[in-house]
């Protein structure tokens, strides 16, 4: 009898105790979302979706706003969005995924694509930052554009570069596929590798690596569109490239984003070697850490390490990120049909901590657990 009283009083106490975390979870994600719509407001999001996952279980997601200027379609956390930068994290991991299946090896030099010197010479002589001290003599390997490791001395510098990043599917089309021309106009090679490599194994139905998947016309058709504000009025902006790049391309929600997210940690789409590789930040040559590795930003907050990624586009008027707390095991996803999320991040240097979403955030679930 005393034993079974014993039995009693800890599962008691067990579920007591789970019951009054969850209750303060609660709390806190009340008053969470109190204050991102006012963020929301102070930064004109028409429309806002986000989600939580803890301990690799979405506890939360919704979406707040809408996704047409009309005000008649609700936004929600199964919204497709164009997502556009974090489409690097997918590349990213999407590459390490092919090397280690012996496809290619991303010490290959990029020169050896087609039409690479070109690019590079232009953008070189160009007024645009990315070319900035770029040296198209040097050996930039793909393993340099992967870490942003192009600008100056190859492996020696940070400099955030999108025009680089973009060039990676002419890469892979080049090494595996048809060639260059076969970029365009079609669900590239890139495209079917992220579908292979990731979408379907962590069952992303509702995630396009491209707009031409004629499979995924549901959300091809459910995609909310971007929008600029004027200060006055929302004005709907020119659709993004259909086809994906290497710097963006895809579409997604907060719920896919999640499994996403959940599939990386569970090693659904990364084996341990990968992962080490993810969690890690890339070395420089001379051993020191860079802010930036295979498609993640890295940087310290509160003596906790952050890993993420941002997505921003001006001209179609999306902004995104997603950003993990891997010794908390949290992550936080947002996406925009604006420009609000946005905070100008340098190119040289990671910076979340200025994103005041991003900051509620740690605030929130990470200063106040």
């Amino acid at each position: 009898m005393k034993k079974l009283i014993l039995l009693f009083l800890i599962t008691f106490t067990f579920f007591e105790k789970v019951d009054a975390e969850v209750k303060s979870q609660e709390i806190r994600i009340e008053k969470f979302v109190s204050e991102l719509k006012l963020l929301q407001k102070k930064n004109n999001i028409l429309g806002l979706s986000v989600g939580i996952v803890k301990d690799n279980v979405l506890i939360w997601s919704d979406g707040y706003g809408f996704v047409d200027s009309d005000r008649t379609v609700r936004m929600t956390a199964d919204t497709p969005l164009w997502i556009a930068s974090i489409t690097k994290s997918f590349v990213a991991l999407t590459m390490l995924q092919l090397e280690a299946e012996n496809l290619i090896n991303t010490s290959e030099l990029a020169s050896e694509t087609p039409n690479f010197n070109g690019l590079c010479q232009w953008l070189s002589t160009s007024s645009l930052p990315f070319g900035e001290d770029l040296n198209c003599d040097s050996k930039i390997t793909i393993k340099n554009i992967l870490n942003h490791q192009v600008n100056g001395s190859p492996g020696t510098r940070f400099l955030y570069n999108p025009i680089m990043y973009s060039r990676l599917s002419r890469y892979l089309e080049h090494k595996l596929g048809n060639g260059i021309d076969f970029v365009e106009g079609r669900h590239n090679l890139l495209a079917q590798s992220i579908d292979r490599l990731i979408l379907i194994p962590a069952d992303m139905t509702r995630t396009m690596s491209s707009q031409w998947d004629r499979t995924k016309s549901d959300v091809y058709f459910d995609m909310g569109r971007g929008f600029t504000y004027d200060g006055n009025q929302y004005k709907k902006s020119p659709s993004p490239d259909r086809h994906i790049a290497g710097g963006a391309g895809i579409v997604s929600t907060v719920n896919d984003l999640a499994k996403y997210d959940i599939a990386i940690n569970n090693g659904t789409i990364a084996n341990s070697k990968i992962k080490e590789k993810l969690f890690s930040s890339a070395k420089f040559e001379n051993g020191h850490n860079s802010p930036y590795g295979f498609g993640w930003y890295f940087q310290n907050f509160k003596n906790k390490d952050l890993m993420w990624h941002s997505g921003w586009d001006s001209d179609a008027g999306y902004s995104s990120f997603i950003l993990k707390v891997p010794q908390e095991q949290i992550t936080f996803i947002a996406l925009a049909n604006t420009e609000g999320l946005n905070w100008n991040n340098p190119l040289d240097k990671a910076e979340i901590d200025k994103s005041p979403f991003a900051l509620l955030f740690l605030k929130t679930f990470i200063e106040g657990s």
